[in-house]
């Protein structure tokens, strides 16, 4: 599944084209700018919307007008980090009991190996949600993306209870500010 190359297309490939593109930060007194991204590279993106996805219950279908364009990532950047998509895949498997209810059978597909189409589909379905659930969040609310990250993780922390230090991520964003 992860050995070939991967399209995003149509609406998801401009989502994806924003996440990764650039934009500045200037100082308060203007003397300092920096060029920043929220995602380095399109694998960045493909490696955590699945799990976005997943969690925020977000399937999209493959975008086929010819608007957007597509945008790829190459083969060899999915075999090299095979080992992490074929975990996300696993995750996502056998948590997935709306799609699997049967927990044995969510088992087979993680574990044992058992994958047909449908399920390569519906894996795909919650990247392209979870790249439409990350575009919301951190670019389409507003153009301030370093607010719309805080927001998005403390939104993600209250959602799931997780152990966020959240003066951590402030002190980050404070040095991203210029």
């Amino acid at each position: 599944m992860f050995d070939r190359e991967y399209s995003f297309r149509g609406k998801h490939s401009e989502m994806v084209i924003k996440l990764t593109g650039e934009f500045t930060l200037t100082s308060e007194d203007g003397t300092n700018v920096k060029k920043h991204s929220l995602f380095k590279r399109n694998f960045d993106v493909y490696l955590l919307a699945p799990i976005v996805g997943f969690l925020y219950n977000r399937k999209a279908d493959i975008d086929t007008t010819p608007q957007g364009g597509s945008t790829k990532i190459w083969a060899d950047i999915q075999m090299n980090n095979s080992d992490d998509l074929n975990f996300n895949y696993k995750l996502i498997m056998l948590l997935d009991k709306e799609n699997e209810p049967d927990p044995e059978k969510r088992i087979d597909k993680a574990f044992r190996g058992i994958k047909n189409e449908a399920d390569e589909q519906l894996y795909n379905s919650y990247v392209l949600g979870g790249v439409e659930v990350l575009y919301e969040n951190l670019i389409d609310k507003s153009s301030d993306y370093i607010a719309n990250l805080y927001d998005f993780l403390e939104t993600f922390e209250n959602r799931y209870n997780t152990d966020v230090n959240v003066d951590d991520v402030l002190k980050m964003a404070r040095k991203l500010s210029y």
